[in-house]
């Protein structure tokens, strides 16, 4: 018994040190590093357009950042707009992210119960062009004119609305046609005499004998392009809360990233669709083409009144308001702010946040 005495004491002694060494790992769940949490995976599904690239989601992959923030995102890619609210309204994906704002306000002003919650581009790469011998001086060269459209499509809403507001809508005829592809050869054919189109077209106008007589842009800044949005009542349950704050977090990290990297960027739009070169880098490098997280709330704001102005949504006495979400943006920058308190841009996106969802 005496020489068993020892051996037992020097086995407690062995257990009391793997204990106290257990106290110093970090708890299951808590953030060991900065953006590296060990959380158990959320799973979401974005559904996008496939012509003009999902970047965040691309570099957030290429990065790492989305398996640190705990989030699996898997992309749908749907090109038709209409196709792409009934999915999500029918549950078929989560969220939505390259169909522009004045599809999904006129959804929402249609009695459907849709939230912004996010932005994928502020301004889209979405010129209006006309033959190269046609002439363009300012908005008062379209006065008589034809412009071709792809009806409720982000060039459509944006030049109504530039139009509304210079008094000049009544003086322009609006001929809608289906596909970008089909405004385009409408332009070159004579059948209208300007026309504009979505993101990613300019090299095909270009072939066509076209130039960009006109930016929207320069006309309307930060005019509301593309944001992201779900179902209200899915954003309602604290558990897709939590995805859609770690993809933010996720696809806050991927845009700073992105500062100073197009090269990259366009390597990776390249890589994941079916898009060559040249074309992914009109559009990735265009200076009129302005990638942003931010729901920029007021913009969406501004967008939903002058569609009701210019006519595509009735007057209603919906609080277009209480569709935004900010929230969950703002606590993902936040907390970005907080794990990286050295990124000056992150602090530059709280300064912004503010001047645009007041």
């Amino acid at each position: 018994m005496k020489k068993i005495l020892p051996v037992i004491i020097l086995c407690l002694i062995m257990m009391l040190a793997l204990v106290g060494c257990g106290t110093n790992a970090p708890a299951s769940g808590t953030a060991d590093t900065k953006g590296k949490a060990n959380k158990d995976v959320l799973k979401i599904s974005v559904a996008a357009q496939n012509n003009s690239g999902q970047v965040f989601q691309y570099m957030a992959e290429a990065r790492g950042f989305l398996q640190e923030e705990g989030i699996d995102v898997n992309m749908v890619y749907i090109n038709n707009v209409t196709d792409a609210l009934t999915a999500l309204s029918g549950g078929k994906v989560d969220v939505l992210s390259t169909y522009g704002t004045g599809g999904p306000l006129i959804q929402i002003a249609n009695g459907q119960d849709f939230t912004i919650f996010g932005g994928y581009m502020i301004i889209g790469e979405t010129p209006i062009y006309g033959k190269r011998e046609t002439e363009w001086k300012n908005l008062e060269s379209f006065r008589g004119k034809k412009i071709g459209i792809t009806r409720g499509g982000t060039a459509d809403t944006v030049i109504r609305g530039i139009l509304s507001e210079a008094g000049l809508l009544n003086d322009v005829t609006f001929v809608e046609y289906k596909k970008n592809q089909e405004v385009l050869q409408a332009i070159a054919a004579g059948e209208v005499d300007f026309g504009g189109t979505a993101t990613g077209h300019q090299l095909q106008a270009a072939d066509l004998g076209l130039d960009v007589k006109m930016w929207p842009d320069e006309y309307w800044p930060n005019h509301s392009c593309c944001r992201m949005l779900a179902t209200s009542a899915w954003i309602k349950d604290e558990k897709n809360q939590e995805a859609l704050y770690r993809m933010l977090r996720a696809y806050l990290r991927a845009e700073e990233a992105m500062q100073g990297n197009k090269d990259e960027v366009v390597d990776l739009v390249v890589k994941k669709l079916d898009l060559d070169k040249p074309t992914v880098t009109s559009f990735v490098k265009s200076e009129h083409m302005k990638y942003d997280s931010d729901p920029f709330k007021n913009s969406v704001i501004k967008m939903w009144d002058r569609m009701i102005k210019f006519g595509y949504i009735k007057e209603n006495n919906i609080p277009i308001a209480e569709h935004i979400n900010t929230s969950i943006y703002k606590k993902a920058l936040e907390s970005l702010i907080k794990d990286y308190p050295n990124s000056q841009f992150f602090k530059d996106k709280l300064v912004q946040f503010n001047q645009n969802n007041a």
